[in-house]
């Protein structure tokens, strides 16, 4: 039984102490049980954060690849609207131009809200956007401008999908001036070899 002093109330005995540091050790090593649980819970949620986003950004990329595929297929489709437009136009059908006109502005708007662009072809001629199918000298044209669109190209999400197929004018190459006809040998006495001077020898 542990002794008591009057002033300071029980004096604790060694037994005591030995519990006390006990317990003491016990609690530091508690106290280091929760910081590695508390990392191991930080590192875990730091993991699973990392992999909702790769999830999230291979959903996207995915997502994205689906819409080009589709948007590639329906290409064609334009292109098909443009011939039934050009052809409409020639026969003067202003009613059935109209009907192919409006079906194509639906089509090609509802293209462009998923980032779909027509590629340009008003101006010089850019390899990483056109395709030059033929090339045609011209006196009038720059080099390098764009004549005729064979097919249009269109961009999505600023990557050509389809580079515009062209015709490309190329500066034509002035003549080469004719050589000029070989100068009439020149009388010199001192030559010996003229028909002149080989008659005043022979005199």
């Amino acid at each position: 039984m542990a002794e008591e002093n009057p002033e300071k109330g029980p004096i604790p005995s060694a037994e005591s102490g030995a519990k006390y540091e006990e317990l003491q050790h016990q609690c530091a090593a508690n106290e280091r049980r929760i910081v590695e649980l508390t990392d191991d819970l930080k590192r875990l949620q730091a993991e699973f954060d990392n992999f909702k986003k790769r999830n999230e950004k291979d959903l996207a990329e995915r997502t994205k690849l689906a819409n080009q595929r589709l948007i590639c297929d329906l290409l064609p489709v334009l292109d098909s609207f443009d011939k039934a437009l050009k052809d409409s136009e020639k026969n003067e059908n202003s009613s059935q131009a109209e009907g192919v006109e409006k079906l194509r502005e639906q089509l090609l708007r509802t293209l462009e809200k998923e980032g779909l662009r027509e590629i340009r072809t008003d101006g010089k001629f850019d390899p990483f956007v056109h395709e030059a199918l033929t090339r045609e000298e011209s006196e009038d044209a720059d080099e390098g401008k764009i004549l005729e669109v064979y097919q249009k190209g269109y961009m999505l999400a600023g990557k050509a999908i389809r580079p515009a197929k062209v015709k490309v004018a190329k500066r034509k190459e002035p003549e080469a001036p004719k050589e000029p006809a070989a100068a009439e040998a020149v009388h010199d006495d001192s030559c010996g070899t003229h028909k002149e001077c080989l008659d005043d020898d022979m005199e």
